[in-house]
């Protein structure tokens, strides 16, 4: 089965892959030796990627479980929609996501670490794909669930062998790598070293992918979090969406239940 090759063809599967889409989804840490000239925010040019990468991993968010609420926001050239949603995800195992409008469930979708499946309520449709299919459809940073959860985490997503290249830019670190399926761009805060944005670019399917962090806060520990993330999804054949995440009551480390079925009466998508 081939993924539908546009974002959106109509009002109804504009609902149906605004849900999709929001699967769409830094790394932070903190030195409280810092030079004055790092203080300063200005981009050390003797910073080396192997340096930076280590400042980062030690901040690197990986619990065993992850629940939070979404506020989601979606808009492209035909139609904006706004939505709720409840995430949970199990480390390396599940990743699971209920999406309410108006207190009804409009979609809930599972990812494991072979497979998508996708219930519409709203159309009263299924989708069970490959994983590949998140990447291959909406350029998603999805090419294994751990990839998939890191995104959603705020954690940078790498692809590939490939060394990272680094340059300084004033008040930022940009990182640049990828493989050759997939480019990425990362940008770091000299002051704070926490992740501004992700950007990936499919070069097999022509589609870009961006994320800005925003809203960082203390989530635990030492560690912060980016509570409002800003995407945009662009492809050649259906233009660009842009989605805000809003993340709230964020719990760690606390198993909750999950529940996924597919109604007999539903149809598979094709």
């Amino acid at each position: 089965m081939k993924p539908n090759p546009g974002f959106f063809s109509s009002t109804n599967a504009n609902m149906k892959y605004s849900s999709y889409a929001i699967l769409l989804l830094a790394v932070l840490s903190l030195n409280s030796c810092a030079s004055i000239r790092k203080s300063k925010g200005i981009a050390d040019k003797e910073m080396t990627a192997s340096s930076l990468l280590k400042r980062m991993e030690k901040q690197r968010l990986s619990p065993d479980w992850f629940e939070s609420r979404l506020r989601i926001d979606y808009a492209d050239d035909d139609m904006s929609v706004s939505a709720n949603a409840t995430i949970r995800m199990k480390k390396d195992s599940l990743l699971w996501l209920s999406v309410k409008k108006l207190g009804f469930e409009i979609a809930r979708v599972q990812v494991t670490p072979d497979s998508v499946y996708v219930v519409d309520r709203f159309n009263k449709e299924y989708t069970i794909e490959g994983l590949a299919y998140l990447a291959a459809s909406y350029g998603l940073p999805a090419g294994s669930l751990s990839e998939l959860q890191d995104f959603i985490l705020g954690n940078p997503v790498f692809f590939g062998g490939d060394e990272l290249g680094i340059e300084p830019l004033g008040p930022a670190y940009r990182l640049k790598g990828g493989s050759d399926e997939m480019s990425a761009e990362y940008l770091i805060g000299t002051a704070d070293f926490l992740l501004k944005k992700m950007a990936f670019k499919d070069l097999h399917n022509d589609q870009e992918m961006s994320a800005l962090l925003e809203g960082y806060e203390d989530l635990e520990g030492e560690q912060k979090f980016s509570y409002i993330r800003n995407l945009m999804l662009e492809s050649k054949y259906s233009g660009q969406a842009n989605v805000t995440l809003q993340f709230s009551n964020i719990a760690l480390n606390v198993p909750k239940p999950v529940k996924f079925d597919i109604p007999s009466r539903y149809t598979r998508t094709k």
